[in-house]
């Protein structure tokens, strides 16, 4: 086993990176590589306030055989505002190695985490882990040495809605229309989205700067593809701004590649696109194709009403159609209602185990969390 050192990765890194994430896809039914061309940092902007990628290196010839990402976002918890870290991008070279190799490398990394993690920035984490990746799962859960303690917290089911063919607007009450989001009705919708979220566990606070974060970077500047205020559709009562939902496209930093399929779909792929055509079910892409698409992020519905809820979604879905978008995907806690309503769209769909992680297994904020759904914005993980 070839010695490693981990350490803060440098713009220098950044074609290792990149490389690591296209030669490790997520297994699964579906698998996915989520690449970050053309910069891998450029991404960073949409992470929190604060981010470090750590590097696994191997000491002689000094290549980058591993690296995981820590970054720190303002979310509410039990309806306080707080930092709360994320440990995410965790990928490995796969000529590594597997087996107590790989698991004695890990070690590394996370003794090299609760190194960082001293600096008192955030009580614990959130981990995300698709939930067919079994192997992973019990490794993060073994406890060997320098492990954190990581409890299962929610499951989140990402849904990739198909667009095939224009449905009707849905109508709302008399009072209430759907609008186009511009700079008049920022610190409205920011406000919607504090107001709802608020009422989530370990949803996002946002604050106008926050929100666009993405133009905080030089390159993303220039690209139409960062988030503005006109990627929102907004559903006013009056003037007053009740519900929410961005149609998001971070393709200029951010990319979903089919990697290839096992299991079902594998085996019925070619019969399942012959009915794709009639909308019935998604439209399956060849292996090694990336997925034009965009995030339907950024929910917050006063209420919970859905029939607001529903009016958005139908919104968007003809926005992407329009937009000639593959598909668009959101993601919803296990717990929240507004699943039926995506389900009605008949999405491919794919499930994320929530992990909250740290190195004090009697953390007292864990133990105190409420039973408010959890609000993930899978858009910014």
């Amino acid at each position: 086993m070839p010695t490693l050192k981990f350490e803060l990765a440098t713009e220098a890194d950044d074609p290792d990176l990149r490389r690591l994430l296209r030669e490790n896809p997520i297994p699964g039914s579906l698998s996915l590589s989520f690449e970050r061309e053309p910069c891998y940092f450029d991404a960073s902007v949409v992470e929190g306030s604060f981010h470090q990628t750590i590097v696994a290196r191997e000491s002689d010839s000094g290549d980058v055989i591993a690296f995981g990402n820590r970054s720190v976002h303002s979310l509410f918890v039990n309806g306080q505002v707080r930092d709360i870290g994320y440990m995410s991008q965790l990928r490995v070279d796969p000529t590594y190695g597997k087996g107590m190799y790989l698991a004695r490398g890990l070690a590394g990394g996370f003794k090299k985490y609760h190194e960082l993690h001293l600096d008192g920035r955030t009580p614990f984490y959130i981990m995300s882990v698709i939930e067919d990746n079994l192997p992973a799962r019990r490794l993060l859960t073994s406890g060997l040495p320098e492990y954190p303690t990581a409890r299962e917290y929610a499951r989140v089911f990402t849904y990739a809605i198909y667009p095939v063919r224009r449905k009707r607007d849905l109508p709302l009450p008399p009072s209430m229309r759907i609008v186009r989001g511009d700079d008049n009705y920022t610190s409205d919708f920011v406000d919607c989205l504090n107001r709802n979220n608020v009422n989530k566990q370990l949803a996002p606070h946002w604050t106008c700067d926050s929100l666009f974060a993405s133009s905080a970077s030089t390159r993303l500047r220039q690209s139409a593809q960062r988030l503005s205020p006109s990627d929102f559709f907004l559903v006013l009562d009056d003037d007053r701004v009740i519900g929410c939902l961005a149609c998001w496209d971070q393709s200029a930093f951010k990319q979903t590649i089919v990697r290839g399929y096992s299991g079902s779909l594998k085996r019925w792929r070619k019969v399942i696109n012959l009915f794709s055509r009639f909308g019935v079910v998604p439209y399956l892409p060849e292996p090694n194709t990336p997925l034009k698409y965009s995030y339907a992020s950024h929910l917050a519905v006063d209420n919970d009403d859905p029939l607001i809820f529903k009016a958005l979604l139908r919104k968007v879905y003809n926005h992407n159609l329009e937009q000639n978008y593959s598909y668009f995907m959101i993601g919803l806690a296990e717990s929240n209602p507004f699943r039926k309503i995506v389900e009605s769209y008949r999405p491919l769909t794919y499930i994320s185990q929530i992990y909250l992680v740290n190195w004090d297994a009697d953390d007292d904020l864990l133990s105190k969390l409420d039973h408010r759904i959890p609000g993930f914005e899978i858009a910014v993980l």
